[in-house]
């Protein structure tokens, strides 16, 4: 489960930016929150809004570029990279900095994450400038353990190792574009390493705001497919069947829909189907996925081109803990505010992304504003009507617009 992510000098942010899964003390939604093995109370979903531009997009890009920096490799190795870039945003080439100030050009970028595993805690960060890693370290702390162990250290081309990697006598003879956590895992089998790489692997990360996407549709073996059919019909969605029709072996040409009426089955193309029905066959294995093997899901513009119903039943099936028995989290952006609301969210949850006066983008959760009393937004309070307001500070512009007259 992810705890939190930091990140400094990408794109729109050029100061420490700070994204937290851990819960806030707060009687919310209480019995949906997921505990690890330290007892640690953590999110199951956090959504993003704020103004086009504001950066939104910009904070997911951070987590899947750091995410990409560390599979990159192990994705050409193993020739999956069309599939892998199917399924995020990019594979990273090139990072871009923070570009509206002088003096961050010639800084290098950083990334921060803490996670945990079945096994243990892990914090790992790492700094790259003009590809090039400047610095990265990655340590570990077992549940209830007081203090967390160093599995590696770098400084550029230094590399000082643990105790658990000095006994598995590994090279340090690795490229200096390419992260020393990767090339552990590529090398050697060690079950640490193992343990964060196959977290990483967990990961899907999705933007729907590329429309070949919704065309993408990944089944990943029958109970898949159960489940998916058990969910669209549980969604009201009146198809009891699909058909993949195949030219070569793992080549799919077309997809076709099965309806019943009066007791006769019909098939129609994808194409006729809706386009909110498209996106959920593209979603919903993935989210699937996620709640088979526990991972995180990323979703850039969830909402597009979902009735607010159907997005409010994807919101609930991570928050729903006979559901998400293996602590599945979902983060993603939407400008819906039919969901932005405290039948749907704890203030914990939703965050804001918006641009200051140096043109620099920020982040901050619901529960961490203040009221002209200093208070806390209230619990009950119409979340989305004091956003329009303009009270949450990501002004989505109509006040603006209101000024005109």
């Amino acid at each position: 489960m992810l705890y939190q992510f930091s990140f400094k000098n990408f794109k729109s942010y050029r100061e420490k930016t700070i994204f937290d899964m851990r819960a806030e003390n707060i009687n919310e939604f209480n019995e949906s929150i997921l505990i690890d093995k330290n007892g640690e109370k953590l999110l199951p979903v956090s959504v993003i809004y704020g103004p086009n531009a504001g950066g939104k997009s910009g904070l997911l890009e951070a987590l899947v570029c750091m995410i990409s920096l560390i599979l990159k490799p192990r994705i050409i190795l193993r020739n999956e990279i069309k599939m892998k870039m199917e399924r995020t945003f990019a594979i990273y080439d090139n990072i871009v900095g923070f570009k509206l100030d002088d003096t961050s050009l010639n800084k290098p970028t950083e990334f921060e994450i803490f996670f945990t595993t079945e096994e243990a805690e892990y914090k790992y960060n790492i700094s790259i400038l003009n590809n090039v890693i400047i610095e990265e370290n990655l340590y570990k702390k077992t549940f209830k353990g007081k203090k967390p162990a160093k599995i590696f250290e770098r400084n550029k081309s230094k590399i000082s190792l643990g105790e658990i990697l000095k006994k598995s006598n590994v090279s340090i003879n690795v490229n200096e574009n390419m992260p020393f956590l990767t090339f552990l895992s590529i090398t050697n089998d060690i079950e640490v390493i193992n343990d964060v790489i196959n977290w990483f692997e967990n990961t899907t990360a999705i933007n729907y705001a590329k429309d070949y996407l919704e065309r993408h549709i990944v089944f990943y073996d029958d109970k898949t497919k159960d489940l998916f059919l058990e969910l669209i019909n549980s969604m009201d969605i009146d198809i009891c069947d699909y058909r993949i029709e195949e030219k070569e072996e793992g080549k799919r040409i077309n997809v076709f829909t099965k309806h019943k009426n009066n007791n006769k089955e019909y098939e129609l193309e994808f194409a006729e189907e809706s386009e909110g029905t498209r996106k959920l066959f593209s979603v919903l294995p993935n989210i699937i996925d996620a709640m088979l093997k526990g991972g995180l899901v990323i979703i850039d513009e969830l909402d597009a081109k979902l009735h607010p119903k159907l997005l409010k039943y994807i919101i609930m099936i991570f928050k729903e803990r006979k559901l998400n028995i293996k602590n599945a989290q979902l983060i993603f952006t939407s400008q819906d505010l039919t969901t932005m609301n405290n039948q749907v969210f704890r203030r914990d949850e939703i965050w804001f992304a918006c641009k200051n006066d140096n043109k620099e983008s920020e982040i901050y959760s619901l529960y961490e504003i203040r009221d002209e009393n200093n208070e806390h937004i209230r619990a009950n309070a119409s979340f989305s009507k004091q956003y329009l307001a303009g009270k949450y500070g990501a002004d989505p512009y109509l006040d603006n617009m209101l000024k005109w007259k």
